[in-house]
């Protein structure tokens, strides 16, 4: 990917920020700022995650502006900037359901799930799909526990299984939506890494 130079315009710009000029910095947001909430969202598919990518992004860039070389463009900067901010979000994201998957695999029931464990299932549209992605018997026994707090039993009699079938199905659940997680994660991560857009 190339950058060509920065205009003279751009170049003046920049030579301001470098000394800490304030509006030399709100014509650079307002120039890139779009470009970057627009990456943010095709990614991240939030706006309000992609609204944190654009502030961070520049907060950085305010940061770092003693470092900046003037002469050379500042897209590149931006770019690189907002691709850690994303890859890092994405990082965390990923986390956020993995500690979810933990909690559901460590306790037998779930009849006294927090609110904030309702809203990840609800929210999390990657672990929707993973969930929508594992076979029907698999997903009614994954559902039955996670989402309703039926105890082994309570799923073994409700399906007409055994209790070791649907612990069984149960584990092999965790691990397919582990499995679909981390790969998702994964190509949207090396995604970021390759694009050259902003």
């Amino acid at each position: 990917m190339s950058f060509s130079k920065p205009n003279q315009s751009e170049n003046i710009t920049l030579g301001q920020l470098v000394n800490g000029n304030e509006q030399a910095f709100s014509v650079l947001f307002e120039e890139y700022s779009p470009q970057v909430y627009y990456i943010g969202l095709k990614y991240l598919k939030s706006q309000d995650l992609a609204n944190d990518v654009v502030q961070d992004t520049f907060l950085k860039l305010w940061n770092y502006r003693s470092y900046i070389d003037s002469s050379q463009p500042i897209k590149p900067l931006i770019v690189t900037f907002a691709k850690r901010i994303i890859l890092n979000l994405i990082r965390d994201e990923k986390r956020k359901i993995f500690k979810h998957l933990e909690i559901y695999a460590a306790s037998s029931t779930y009849s006294n799930k927090t609110e904030e464990q309702v809203i990840f299932n609800e929210t999390h549209q990657v672990y929707q799909e993973a969930v929508k992605a594992l076979p029907e018997r698999r997903r009614e026994v994954f559902l039955l526990k996670s989402a309703q707090g039926k105890s082994n039993e309570e799923v073994a009699e409700a399906l007409d299984l055994s209790v070791n079938t649907v612990k069984s199905q149960y584990t092999k659940a965790l691990r397919a939506i582990r499995e679909f997680i981390s790969n998702y994660y994964a190509v949207l991560a090396l995604a970021v890494a390759a694009t050259g857009e902003i």
